[in-house]
């Protein structure tokens, strides 16, 4: 998303779903921090709400990112309950 310059499009599209958004450390900076819908960073050095958030969600949408160990933990418990659109 900050690579190809997509951050303003990025971000009207998570406020437009207003949804929960969690970042992985090499996303950090598309989604501004201080927004009440940001939960922070997910994965093994993530936030309790992001990690709750990916474990709880019915459907999850990824953009602009790879699912790595870091992120994912153990993949056959990872948004086991959700249907994965990765983007």
């Amino acid at each position: 998303i900050r690579s190809k310059g997509a951050v303003d499009e990025f971000r009207k599209f998570y406020r437009t779903l207003h949804c929960p958004v969690a970042s992985t450390i090499m996303g950090g900076g598309a989604c501004p921090g201080d927004s009440d819908i940001i939960t922070g960073m997910i994965g093994m050095h993530g936030s309790h709400a992001s990690n709750y958030a990916s474990s709880a969600c019915d459907l999850l949408i990824a953009v602009g990112c790879r699912f790595s160990d870091r992120v994912t933990c153990d993949t056959s418990t990872f948004a086991k309950n959700a249907k994965v659109v990765h983007i």
